[in-house]
């Protein structure tokens, strides 16, 4: 995926709000969005299914080459290639 960085708003309720704050609050972590990008690594590492689709999305969609989600997927060409053909 590209480096460049975009910027995103979103909406959270006031509890999500309280935790993101705090998490700023008490310097583990510099920013916000730092927090934020270490919290979405995470997801995916750790929920596979979710990688899957991901980049089945992406690559229908011709964002990304079979190659790049296979390193999304973190599998082989060729069993990218038979996960998506199940799809």
């Amino acid at each position: 995926m590209d480096k460049k960085s975009s910027v995103i708003t979103f909406t959270v309720p006031n509890e999500i709000k309280k935790i993101l704050e705090a998490a700023q609050q008490i310097g583990y972590y510099d920013s916000l969005s730092e927090f934020l990008r270490d919290t979405i690594r995470y997801t995916l590492d750790n929920k596979k299914y979710l990688r899957i689709a991901i980049a089945y999305e992406l690559y229908n969609q011709g964002k990304i080459s079979i190659g790049k989600a296979s390193e999304l997927i973190q599998e082989s060409v060729q069993e990218t290639k038979e996960i998506f053909k199940d799809r």
